[in-house]
C-alpha cells in the first residue's frame, strides 16, 4: 500500500505530465495560427502590391517586422514543445519546503531543468534550478536556512529536501535528506554509463560545485579540482546559470567555449540544449589563431605535443622558450620600435610634409599599437593636405585652369586633385607601417637567439620552405599581430569559457585576452593534467594572476571508482592528494602479454556493452594499435586529431587526445613500459582518471 506522501508526490506528477501535455497541444496550435498568419500576410501583400512599390518604406518595414515576430514565436515555441518532449517523464527532480521567517505555511517548491508555469495564471509548479530559491537545495545550513532574492537574503526553516527517481515514466522512489543530496542519488547517477555526450548534473551538484556555478562576485572565474571533480560540468551549467541570471544583457550567441579540440567540442555541444538554452559558439584555439596567418600551414598543439611526449627534448625546450614571457616581452617590445621609411607628400614637386618630419612623428608617438599610429599619422597628412590646398588655392586653381579645357569644371578639378594627393598619401603611410608579422617575427627570432647565444631556436624557420609553421612559431607571429593591432578584436563575445586552461601557454592566454577584450572568462583547470612540461601552466595561481580571476576549488573527486581514484591519487605527489567519492567497483588489473593477449582483452571488454577505450601514449602507437587489434575486434576505431566523433563504438585513441573525456572503461597500453616507467606519472594519472568503473594497465 502505498504511503499519504507516495500518493500525493504521484498525484504531483501525473497534474504536471498533464500540463506538459496541455501545453505542448496549445504551443502546437500557436505554431499553427502564426504559420496561417505568416502566409495570409503574404498573399495579401502579393495581392495588394503586384508589380511592387505600392508601400512606403514606413510599411514595408512595419510588415518586416510583424512577420519575423511570428516567425521567432514559431521558432521559440517549437523549441519549447521538444524541451517539453525530453523532460515529460522527468519534470523535476527535487522538492524544498521552506517556511519564510514570519510565514504563515511553508512553501514546497519543486525544482527542475526549467520553470513551468500556468501561462493564465502565473501559477508556478516547477521552479528552474537556477532560481535564487532553488539555492536551497543545493546548500548545506548548520542554522538558519536563507536563499538570496532580488531583493535581499531572505531566511527561514527548510523543514523538508526531497530528491526523485522516474524511470520508465514513472516515479520510481524518492529519498528525503535534512543536510545534503542523497549519497545513495549520488552513487545512482555515477554509476550509470558514459555515452556520447556530457551529461547534465542538475540533480547531483554538490555544495563546492554550486558556489562555482552561481558566482557572480568578479568578473573572472578560476575553477580548479582534480580530474573527475566536475569541472567541465560546473563550467556548462555556470553558463547556463549567467544566460538565466542576464537574459536581458547576454545571449547564447555571445558566449565562446574554447576547448581543446573538436573532439570535445562534439562531446560538450549538447549540453547547453539539453539545460534549455539556445546553443552556444564552440572554437578550439587552432581554429581561433590559424584563420590570422590564412596563406600557411600551420601544424597545431598536439603536433607539438605528440614530439615532447615522444621525448624530443629539443624541440621541448625551444618552444618553452619562444612561449616563454622572455621572449613575448622581446616582441612586444622591438615591435614597439619598428622604423617605418616614409615618403615625401608632395604636390607638384612642392613638399607638403616631408618623410623625415612623418618618421619623427610615427616615432615619437609611443600610444597604441603600429596601426592605430599609422592612422593617427594619416589623420595628421591629411590635415595638412586641406591646409596647404586651402592657403594656396588660388594659385593652385590658376594653375589647374590655365591648363583644362574651357568647358571644363575648374572647381571639381581641384577638389579631385586634392582627393588624389590624399588617398596616396593615406596609402604610401599604411604601406610602411603595415608590417609582415611573419618576416618580422623570424627577424626577431633570430635577433634573440643570436642575444641568447642559442642558434637552435632558429630551426623550425625551415618550414617556411615546405609551407607551413610549427605550432610555437605561429603562436608567436598572432602575438606579434595583437601588438602591431592587425589582429582580429572579438569584441561580440561577453563570456568565454576555456577547459583545460593549464594546457594554453602564457602567450597563448595572452591572445584570448586581446582578442576578447570585453569578454567575462571561466576558466577550468587541473594542473596535474599539464603533461607538456616548459609549456603547460603547472601553478593555479599563475593562471589567476593573468585574469585577475578569483579562485575556487574543488578538492573531491566524483568520476571514478575508490580503486580507480586510489590508485591514480597514488601517482601524485603528497601536495596534489585530493578527496573522493566513495563508490566501491573492481580492481585495478595489471596485466602483461602479447598483442595477441590484448586483442583478447579487449574484444572481450566489448562485449559487455560499455563505452571503451584503448589508450596508448603516442598517435604513432595507436595507429599500429588499431591496426593489430582492428582485425579481431570488429567495429574498433582510431581517433586522432583529424577526425573522431564520440560513440558507443570502442576506441583507440594517444593520450593527447583523452582530455575531457571519460569511458566507462578504460585500458592503459603499456608497449615497453612507455607508461609506467620514471617519470611520466602526470601521463599515467591523465589515462587513469578516464576511467568510470573499470581500468586495465597493460603491458605489452
Amino acid at each position: 500500500m502505498f504511503s499519504k506522501d507516495m500518493i500525493a508526490e504521484e498525484q504531483k506528477f501525473q497534474f504536471v505530465k498533464s500540463f506538459l501535455e496541455e501545453e505542448t497541444v496549445r504551443l502546437a496550435a500557436l505554431i499553427e495560427e502564426c504559420r496561417q498568419d505568416v502566409r495570409a500576410q503574404g498573399e495579401d501583400f502579393n495581392m495588394d502590391n503586384p508589380n511592387g512599390g505600392m508601400y512606403s518604406g514606413m510599411e514595408l518595414t512595419q510588415i518586416h517586422y510583424e512577420m519575423e515576430k511570428k516567425m521567432q514565436c514559431m521558432a521559440e515555441s517549437a523549441n519549447t514543445i521538444a524541451f517539453y518532449d525530453k523532460i515529460k517523464n522527468s519534470p523535476y527532480f527535487a522538492r524544498v519546503d521552506f517556511k519564510i521567517d514570519g510565514a504563515m505555511k511553508e512553501k514546497q517548491i519543486y525544482i527542475g531543468l526549467k520553470t513551468l508555469q500556468n501561462p493564465d495564471t502565473y501559477e508556478m509548479y516547477v521552479c528552474d534550478w537556477r532560481a535564487p530559491v532553488a539555492s536551497l537545495f543545493y546548500e548545506d545550513f548548520e542554522d538558519t536556512a536563507y536563499f538570496d532574492a532580488p531583493k535581499g537574503r531572505i531566511y527561514g526553516d527548510l523543514l523538508l529536501k526531497r530528491q526523485y527517481k522516474f524511470k520508465d515514466g514513472c516515479l520510481y522512489y524518492y529519498v528525503d535528506s535534512d543536510v545534503k543530496i542523497d549519497d545513495d542519488i549520488l552513487r545512482d547517477v555515477l554509476s550509470s554509463s558514459s555515452g556520447e555526450h556530457l551529461k547534465v548534473i542538475v540533480n547531483s551538484i554538490q555544495r563546492e560545485q554550486n558556489k562555482a556555478v552561481r558566482y557572480t562576485d568578479n568578473e573572472n572565474l578560476l575553477v580548479v579540482g582534480p580530474a573527475g571533480s566536475g569541472k567541465t560540468s560546473v563550467g556548462f551549467h555556470r553558463l547556463a546559470y549567467l544566460l538565466y541570471r542576464n537574459r536581458n544583457e547576454m545571449s547564447s550567441a555571445e558566449i565562446v567555449m574554447l576547448s581543446s579540440n573538436d573532439i570535445f567540442s562534439s562531446y560538450v555541444a549538447d549540453i547547453i540544449p539539453e539545460l534549455g538554452e539556445m546553443p552556444i559558439n564552440y572554437a578550439s584555439f587552432y581554429t581561433i589563431f590559424a584563420a590570422e596567418i590564412p596563406t600557411l600551414e600551420i601544424n597545431d598543439y598536439y603536433s607539438l605535443a605528440e614530439a615532447i611526449i615522444k621525448g624530443d627534448k629539443l624541440r621541448e625546450e625551444n618552444a618553452s622558450v619562444k612561449m616563454s614571457r622572455d621572449f613575448m616581452s622581446y616582441l612586444e617590445q622591438r615591435a614597439d620600435s619598428i622604423e617605418p621609411e616614409f615618403r615625401d607628400v608632395s604636390y607638384h614637386g612642392e613638399i607638403i610634409v616631408s618623410g623625415s618630419e612623418l618618421k619623427k612623428r610615427f616615432m615619437e608617438d609611443d600610444e597604441d599599437t603600429a596601426k592605430a599610429r599609422g592612422e593617427r599619422l594619416s589623420s595628421f597628412t591629411q590635415a595638412c593636405i586641406d591646409t596647404f590646398f586651402s592657403e594656396n588655392r588660388d594659385v593652385i586653381y590658376k594653375d589647374i585652369d590655365s591648363a583644362t579645357e574651357i568647358d571644363e569644371d575648374t572647381s571639381k578639378l581641384l577638389k579631385r586633385a586634392k582627393k588624389d594627393v590624399k588617398a596616396t598619401a593615406v596609402d604610401m603611410i599604411k604601406r610602411a607601417t603595415l608590417i609582415d608579422p611573419v618576416a618580422m617575427y623570424f627577424k626577431l627570432l633570430r635577433e634573440y637567439a643570436q642575444m641568447k647565444n642559442n642558434p637552435t631556436l632558429n630551426e623550425t624557420e625551415l618550414t617556411l620552405h615546405k609551407g607551413y609553421l610549427e605550432f610555437e612559431d605561429a603562436l608567436g607571429i598572432v602575438y606579434l599581430k595583437t601588438v602591431l593591432g592587425t589582429s582580429a578584436v572579438l569584441s561580440g563575445v561577453k563570456h568565454l569559457l576555456i577547459d583545460e586552461a593549464q594546457d594554453l601557454s602564457v602567450i597563448q592566454h595572452e591572445i584570448l585576452r586581446k582578442m576578447f577584450p570585453r569578454a567575462r572568462v571561466t576558466l577550468l583547470a587541473d594542473t596535474n593534467q599539464a603533461i607538456v612540461g616548459g609549456i603547460n601552466i603547472v601553478d593555479s595561481s599563475t593562471l589567476a594572476e593573468l585574469y585577475d580571476a578569483k579562485t575556487l576549488r574543488l578538492n573531491r573527486s566524483y568520476r571514478s571508482t575508490k580503486q580507480i581514484n586510489d590508485y591514480a591519487a597514488s601517482l601524485l605527489g603528497d601536495g596534489e592528494k585530493y578527496e573522493v567519492f566513495e563508490r566501491n567497483g573492481e580492481k585495478v588489473e595489471f596485466l602483461n602479454g602479447s598483442t595477441e593477449e590484448l586483442s583478447a582483452l579487449v574484444k572481450e571488454l566489448t562485449q559487455e556493452g560499455k563505452t571503451l577505450a584503448v589508450i596508448t601514449k603516442t598517435a604513432e602507437q595507436a595507429a599500429s594499435l588499431h591496426k593489430s587489434l582492428s582485425e579481431k575486434v570488429s567495429g574498433l576505431r582510431l581517433c586522432d586529431n583529424k577526425s573522431c566523433e564520440m560513440s558507443d563504438a570502442p576506441v583507440v585513441m594517444p593520450l593527447a587526445l583523452t582530455k575531457g573525456l571519460e569511458f566507462d572503461t578504460v585500458v592503459i597500453a603499456d608497449e615497453t613500459k612507455c607508461f609506467t616507467s620514471d617519470g611520466n606519472e602526470r601521463y599515467l594519472y591523465l589515462a587513469a582518471t578516464r576511467a568510470l568503473h573499470k581500468l586495465a594497465v597493460f603491458e605489452y
